[in-house]
Formats: structure tokens, C-alpha cells, sequence
């Protein structure tokens, strides 16, 4: 992949498609109320960016699903406005669940949606770029913690490292999902860093798409925080420091790691459920890349249960005592 095919985001522009005042939701009244993604999300898309995201997304399923697949996209933020990228995700893996058949794909707001009578009807849920405390109620917290333990999927995008935090601040409101996800907060440079990625399991089923080669990209790259241990979890995409200057551009927070250890996307085990994040997700073009939307497609389908692949950590000291299977 080429930088020339990626436009220069503005400089942490940020265009108003979620706003939401509160500090702090609890349990939403009434029932959950999903949304088809193209008619809520649709809108707030130009009309070329929907072309641009039609035109990559991938034309099959990398496997067959085993069964018909419902997969939750929640996209709430509190105290934060939202990156303006959540409607193209929503949009392009709504699409993609479509054209190619895998699943079916809605998304809601409403912490409602989480209650175990509304969670069991999914196989799968993303966390869009969640950003601050979407709700404190412990009911639903423990839902969704046994629904991914009992062997639902969960699938965060870059701002999810810093969901169920009070924002602003990032004051951490759950250990528990840093967890469940693998890592915590994300110091980070500029919103169009050049970094060269490496894989770091070039055979990994997720890997696929990205031929067995590295490559560079223009993100905003989250450097995680604890949790995050290669111990727990198995790398997939990392910054190759011996190609990268870590040093460009502005800096929001502590950008540097003790042991020079820059994973951008994994996948791990919780219970027997499975978890996949990535931090590449900022900028809306990253939706409308061919190559990262079959990367999301195969993880999508590896949350749903459909698309085997080990999650085995990557660290050889490190010994599972159990390997969690796929969900039938």
C-alpha cells in the first residue's frame, strides 16, 4: 500500500455526527432500539465518500458462515464528540454484511441494548470508537462481560481503548474491560503519523490481506497502556521502529515505551469468547481502503465464530491453559 492513495486528514478536525452531554449514562428506559446503519448513518456521509466505501468493500465472505450472523455495532460517546469516522465504519460493515453475505449487521446507542434478553440475539458486538463511560449500570456490565466469557465476540476500533473511562480525564471507571480488551488509554502523535507497520504473525488468517509484507500507513497510532501485555494476547500488526520515526510531529502524552513494544492490533481470548482491537480507525479513509476493510471483514467474521484462527498469545513464556473454540 502506497501513501499516495490516502488524502491528508485535517489536522483533528472533528465533524459533529454523535454529541452527547451527559457525563455518565446508567440503564437506559424502554427497550433497546437498534437501527439499520444506512439509514442513520447514511446521512451524515457525502455522497462521494459513500462511493469511495461502496467501491472497496469486498465482493465475498473470506469464509462461509456457519450460520446466519447478527452483529451489534454501538457507537455511543459521553462527554467526547465522537470521531468522524464512526458513520464510515458503521456504513462500510453494514454494506459489508450485506454484499457478501457473512452478517447482519445493527447498531444502536442505547445501554439497553445490553441487557441479556437484547445481547443474546447477536453473536458479536463492536465497540466503534467508544469513548467515555457509556453506562455504569452493573447489570449490564456483567452482561456484557459474561456474553463475551460464554463465547460471544467482541470487536473494538481505536478509541474503545478508552471506553468505560470518565471523560475527559480518562479516569478509569471498569478494570475489567481493559481486560477484556486487552490494553488501556493510547498516547498518540498526530492524527496523519507516517508509520511503517510490520506483521507480526505474517500467517496469521487475518493477516491474509496484507500479502505477508509490511507496509506504510497515515493513522493516528494509539500507544496502549496496561492491560496490554504480549503475555495475554496475540499480536498481529505492530510499528516497525527500525523503519518509523517515533518522533514526528506533536505529541499527546507520553508517546514512548520502556520496552519499545508498539502493537496496533491483536486478538485474545476471554473465556471462550473472542476479542480483536485495532487502533487503526481514526480517519474516515481508512473505511474506504480496500485492503483494511477485508482486515476488519476477516475479523468480523473471527468474533462471529465463523473464521478459525489461533489466539494463542505471542509471547513464548506464556502458556494457555486452555485454547477457547469457535462458538458453533
Amino acid at each position: 500500500m502506497s501513501l499516495r492513495q490516502y488524502p491528508k486528514p485535517a489536522a483533528l478536525a472533528l465533524r459533529f455526527c454523535f454529541v452527547f452531554a451527559a457525563a455518565e449514562l446508567g440503564v437506559a428506559g424502554g427497550p433497546a432500539s437498534p437501527r439499520t446503519p444506512q439509514a442513520a448513518d447514511e446521512r451524515a456521509l457525502s455522497p462521494e465518500d459513500r462511493a469511495r466505501i461502496e467501491q472497496a468493500i469486498p465482493p465475498a465472505a473470506l469464509v462461509p458462515p456457519k450460520k446466519a450472523r447478527r452483529l451489534l455495532l454501538f457507537d455511543l460517546n459521553v462527554g467526547y464528540p465522537g470521531h468522524r469516522s464512526i458513520a464510515h465504519a458503521n456504513y462500510a460493515f453494514a454494506r459489508m454484511g450485506e454484499k457478501t453475505g457473512a452478517f447482519r449487521a445493527e447498531a444502536s446507542r442505547d445501554p439497553a441494548v445490553f441487557r441479556p434478553e437484547s445481547l443474546k440475539q447477536f453473536d458479536a458486538v463492536v465497540f466503534n470508537n467508544v469513548v467515555g463511560n457509556p453506562f455504569s449500570d452493573p447489570a449490564l456490565r456483567k452482561s456484557l462481560q459474561e456474553f463475551v466469557r460464554e463465547g460471544g465476540g467482541l470487536l473494538g476500533i481505536h478509541g474503545t481503548t478508552f471506553a468505560f473511562t470518565l471523560w475527559p480525564g480518562a479516569k478509569e471507571d471498569w478494570p475489567e474491560f481493559g481486560t477484556i480488551l486487552g490494553a488501556r488509554g493510547g498516547s498518540h502523535r498526530q492524527s496523519d503519523e507516517h508509520v511503517w507497520i510490520k506483521l507480526d504473525d505474517p500467517g496469521h488468517p487475518l493477516n491474509a490481506p496484507f500479502g505477508g509484507k509490511g507496509f506504510e500507513y497515515r493513522d493516528e497510532f494509539f500507544r496502549v497502556h496496561e492491560p496490554y501485555s504480549r503475555e495475554k494476547l496475540r499480536v498481529l500488526l505492530s510499528i516497525d521502529t527500525e523503519k518509523t520515526d517515533l518522533n514526528q510531529g506533536r505529541q499527546f502524552g507520553n508517546t514512548v515505551r520502556a520496552d519499545n513494544d508498539y502493537a496496533l492490533a491483536w486478538v485474545k481470548s476471554y473465556g471462550q469468547g473472542r476479542v480483536f482491537y485495532c487502533t487503526i480507525g481514526h480517519n474516515p479513509y481508512v473505511f474506504w481502503d480496500p485492503v483494511m476493510l477485508k482486515f476488519y471483514l476477516g475479523a468480523i467474521q473471527f468474533v462471529l465464530g465463523d473464521l478459525e484462527a489461533s489466539m494463542t498469545p505471542s509471547s513464548p513464556s506464556f502458556q494457555m491453559e486452555k485454547t477457547p473454540t469457535a462458538r458453533k
